[in-house]
């Protein structure tokens, strides 16, 4: 038991949204992963860093960084979201023998060669 009274102490957080990088939002309850969750399984597939490549949102014309994108990952692959919008960015799913990749939520995604 603590000596709380009930009141909020200045600068306590919501304990629902503590790391924001694992946590849904308020708008989007359903807990999802910051882009780097997709950073493995795109390596996989391309061998090129993809979290600080800049991608623009077919759905929204957001350009963002990759890795400020929303991975839901529990499913039998992964999505990838706007985080403007929510619009589905990339879907990757593996099996056994081959990868499905659908990026047709990108309109173009710039992948620096130095990084």
């Amino acid at each position: 038991m603590t000596a709380n009274n009930g009141s909020a102490s200045p600068g306590a957080e919501d304990p629902r949204f503590e790391d924001r990088d694992i946590a849904g939002t308020t708008d989007n309850p359903i807990p999802h992963l910051d882009g780097n969750a997709a950073a493995g399984p795109l390596w996989e597939l391309f061998r090129i860093d993809i979290i600080a490549a800049i991608g623009r949102c077919k759905n929204c014309g957001a350009v963002r960084v990759f890795g400020e994108a929303a991975v839901y990952s529990d499913a039998p692959g992964i999505v990838v979201r706007c985080s403007s919008c929510g619009g589905v960015l990339l879907r990757l799913v593996e099996t056994p023998t081959k990868f499905w990749l659908d990026v047709s939520g990108l309109s173009y995604l710039q992948i620096d060669r130095e990084g």
